[in-house]
């Protein structure tokens, strides 16, 4: 039996702080008998081993859902069995099956626990509300009922989420449905405030600690094509499909922050808010100007033997 399909087994569990890392990590306690359930992003990674330091008598092994960390390599040496059931994109450098790491991009991380761990249709009942959060976490967006759930994730808190569908239960109550629709009441009256900044190359910056999903839905109606908000001590990064503007291309030029394609996050961190907008803007700008007119084969090479 593989090893990971030991019910049985004590598990810390380290999930990305979203709807996909709770629903994710929903899987996780579904599956296993005894689970510590701890919310991570991408600039608070040397949490990790302070945790699991902290929890070392109490979880056999290590299961990251939704999260690939980068010191990965410091996890392994603690001594425990590590499991990664990751897909971003920025991620797929640490894809190495053999070592149970994987990466598959073609999933929200959710699916993919569920498809690790759905063996003899064991978590069934999960399969439509996975469902669900991969439409949104793809950005599909076939499903009008995941925009709403998404909604209640960012309202109600990763804990509530969890706990709220823990069973799969998807019916939402009356309660529930009343609540969004006061939300996108008052979502319209926070936008109508919302004061923005236009970037280059179809761009836009604007500040705000709710409605990210919201936001950049709306603005890309206004035809812009990537979109910067920020919430205290993180960038949230969007491009539109026809954008042409591989975002995990910019986290690179920029030298940190990851995710997807057209979705990505930044850290702040020591970072002054204005310079770290204007180094984003400046990475955008550099990516699209080196993807129409790519650098020369020679110049490579050149770049690689210096």
């Amino acid at each position: 039996m593989n090893y990971w399909h030991n019910t049985k087994l004590k598990i810390l569990n380290f999930t990305h702080c979203d709807m996909d890392g709770a629903a994710a990590g929903i899987v996780i306690k579904n599956y296993f008998n005894d689970v510590i359930t701890e919310s991570i992003n991408y600039s608070a990674e040397y949490t990790i081993l302070q945790k699991m330091i902290k929890y070392n008598d109490q979880f056999d092994a290590v299961i990251f859902t939704d999260f690939c960390p980068c010191n990965l390599t410091e996890v392994k040496a603690f001594g425990k069995p590590v499991l990664v059931l990751d897909h971003h994109e920025s991620a797929v450098k640490y894809n190495n099956p053999k070592e149970f790491v994987y990466v598959c991009p073609g999933h929200c991380g959710a699916k993919l626990a569920l498809t690790y761990f759905n063996h003899d249709d064991c978590l069934k009942h999960l399969t439509e509300f996975i469902e669900i959060v991969n439409d949104f976490d793809l950005y599909l967006l076939k499903d009008p009922r995941s925009k709403c759930f998404n909604s209640l994730y960012w309202d109600m808190g990763f804990n509530w989420f969890m706990n709220r569908f823990y069973n799969g239960d998807i019916e939402l109550s009356k309660a529930e449905k009343a609540f969004l629709v006061r939300k996108q009441k008052d979502f319209k009256k926070h936008y109508d405030q919302l004061e923005i900044s236009e970037l280059k190359n179809g761009g836009v910056f604007c500040y705000s600690e709710k409605y990210i999903s919201e936001i950049t839905d709306a603005l890309r109606n206004e035809g812009y094509k990537w979109v910067v908000i920020y919430r205290p001590g993180y960038l949230s990064v969007r491009s539109s499909d026809d954008s042409n503007i591989n975002l995990v291309e910019v986290a690179k030029i920029v030298g940190k922050g990851g995710g997807h394609e057209h979705a990505i996050g930044i850290p702040q961190e020591k970072d002054q808010l204005d310079a770290l907008i204007a180094k984003v803007d400046d990475a955008v700008d550099t990516y699209l100007k080196l993807k129409t007119n790519p650098p020369s084969d020679e110049f490579m090479n050149k770049l690689k033997g210096m």
